[in-house]
Order: C-alpha cells, then sequence, then structure tokens
C-alpha cells in the first residue's frame, strides 16, 4: 500500500506543479520547451493535471474512498500517458518521458492493490 501512497504523492507533486503552471503562469520557458507555446490547448492539459492532483489528494484525504478513486484515476492516468508516447513525434521529450516513467509507476501499484 505504500507504493500506491507514492504514486498518489508523484501526482499531487508532478500534475499539480503542472497543473498550476500551465494553467496560471502563462510565459515559462521550461513549460514552453516541453509543452510548446501557451494555448488553449496547453490550458486545458493544465487543467487536466490540476484535475488529476486533486483526486489524489482526495484520496489521501479519504482512505475509505482511496481504493475506487485509484483504481478508477491509475488506469485513466495510463492509458492516456501511453497513448501519448506512441502519438509523440519526439520520443525524447521530457514530458512523454516522465509520462512512461510515471505509468510504470502507477502500474505497480494498482497490481499491489488489487493482488
Amino acid at each position: 500500500m505504500l507504493v500506491v501512497y507514492f504514486s498518489l504523492i508523484i501526482n499531487i507533486l508532478v500534475a499539480g506543479f503542472w497543473g498550476i503552471v500551465l494553467s496560471f503562469i502563462y510565459k515559462n520557458a521550461a513549460a514552453d520547451y516541453a509543452f510548446g507555446k501557451d494555448s488553449p490547448a496547453r490550458r486545458i492539459l493544465g487543467n487536466m493535471y490540476a484535475a488529476i492532483a486533486l483526486a489524489s489528494i482526495v484520496a489521501l484525504l479519504s482512505p475509505p474512498l482511496l481504493r475506487e478513486i485509484v483504481l478508477v484515476l491509475f488506469p485513466l492516468q495510463m492509458l492516456y500517458k501511453l497513448l501519448s508516447f506512441l502519438t509523440a513525434r519526439n520520443k525524447r521529450n521530457p514530458v512523454i518521458i516522465s509520462n512512461v516513467c510515471i505509468a510504470v509507476l502507477h502500474s505497480i501499484s494498482l497490481y499491489l492493490l488489487v493482488f
């Protein structure tokens, strides 16, 4: 169960950080490099990251709901992260690399939670 908590904390730190940066800080060199110039699409992605972080916070703060949230949240994240890898032109993009790493972590967490 410790790995599941670690996955949720990673969500809060990574998705929360990028959710704030992409949604509210419009001029950021690191965000421009990794995600492209500020656009409505980039802000929508930031809002998705913020939603992931908020769902992870709710899971940590509501132990009775943790399992149910994780059983929905992690597979959705794993799917979109792996799809982003398959559709990305530049596999060396830092977002793609971190997406694959987080998908692997969530896979391990999900396996340990279920089995």
